[in-house]
């Protein structure tokens, strides 16, 4: 038992002896505050990123949570004593008010391997745009209703003024207002769906100038869907080299109770027959298109080069949607 004591009493150095030789981070400072500061300002501050252990220091990863700031750090490993610097980039953006990042530095110290360095700063806005994220979107409207969104903008140290003719691709219309409602530093961009606005997702950009210089322009982006009040599916019909045909189109409301009714259904290929079925009164309607390809001797084969195509012309009672166009196609061999 008496030789068992020796060893017994040397664990605790030998243990402590292993903590000392492990390598360990240390940040002078441990936060960043970068004061004051204006709308789409940048700064740059130093952090001393010291190896205080007796290990290799190895800085495997240094990332920020927000594409606003940037860390850069040249050396990452660092013997025992070394010291580096981490530079940190902080860009204001169009951000207002008290903001707040986080720096995440990951190393192998094995009591603390990520280690967060936080930052703060209070943007003072040369210009508010609500909404904020300076995107509008529009509810699902139908095909021929209009509908606006305002988009608000505040200059605290100007009289603003702002200017926007059109969007890049015309889809939208626009109009702005200066000193709304009295106020010199305060104007407006009315985004307009209109009337003409077909049916599917669009989107859209529209670039507005102003008179604040840290924002000379500012891109608003849009994005709408427009429906129909009935549609038909399939929105295409093709037979290919079928050697009959028998297919159903179905002319449905889009948001039950609509009240429509299939007037007439008409397509530009007689060789196809066509029958309407009310399947739900008022609501749904299948038109079921029966019938056969042409031979491959008929002359409007050789002149379509086998792919024979034509139009199917849904009527219906709605001012709206009077008609609804459905393609059809089918392919002969020759």
């Amino acid at each position: 038992m008496r030789r068992l004591l020796p060893i017994v009493f040397l664990l605790p150095a030998l243990l402590v002896a292993g903590v000392a030789t492990a390598q360990s981070i240390k940040l002078e400072p441990t936060s960043l505050d970068f004061g004051k500061m204006k709308q789409m300002e940048t700064r740059t501050a130093k952090v001393k990123v010291t190896n205080v252990g007796a290990g290799l220091l190895v800085i495997e990863d240094v990332r920020a949570d927000c594409g606003c700031t940037v860390p850069e750090l040249t050396t990452k490993a660092l013997r025992a004593g070394e010291s580096t610097e981490l530079t940190v980039h902080f860009d204001s953006k169009t951000f207002s008010g008290p903001v707040y990042k986080l720096v995440k530095v990951t190393s192998n110290d094995p009591d603390r391997r990520i280690v967060e360095l936080p930052l703060a700063a209070d943007v003072r806005a040369v210009l508010v745009v609500d909404p904020v994220s300076e995107r509008v979107g529009f509810s699902s409207g139908f095909l021929g209703e209009v509908a606006t969104r305002p988009v608000t903008f505040t200059a605290p140290d100007v009289a603003l003024k702002l200017q926007a003719d059109k969007t890049q691709k015309g889809l939208f219309d626009v109009k702005v207002t200066n000193g709304v409602d009295g106020d010199p530093h305060k104007a407006q961009l009315e985004i307009i769906r209109p009337a003409r606005m077909k049916v599917g997702q669009h989107d859209d950009v529209v670039r507005v100038t102003t008179n604040v210089p840290e924002r000379p322009s500012i891109d608003i982006s849009m994005r709408a869907t427009v429906t129909a009040e009935v549609s038909a599916l399939p929105e295409a019909v093709s037979f290919l080299y079928r050697p009959a045909f028998d297919q159903s189109v179905k002319v449905f409301a889009a948001k039950p109770p609509f009240d429509f009714k299939v007037t007439k259904a008409e397509i530009d290929l007689p060789e196809i027959k066509l029958q309407v079925v009310e399947t739900v009164p008022r609501q749904e309607t299948h038109i079921k298109l029966t019938g056969a390809p042409i031979p491959a001797s008929d002359p409007r084969v050789a002149a379509a080069k086998g792919r024979i195509t034509g139009t199917l012309r849904i009527h219906t009672n709605l001012k709206s949607v009077p008609v609804i166009e459905v393609p059809v196609s089918y392919m002969v061999r020759m």
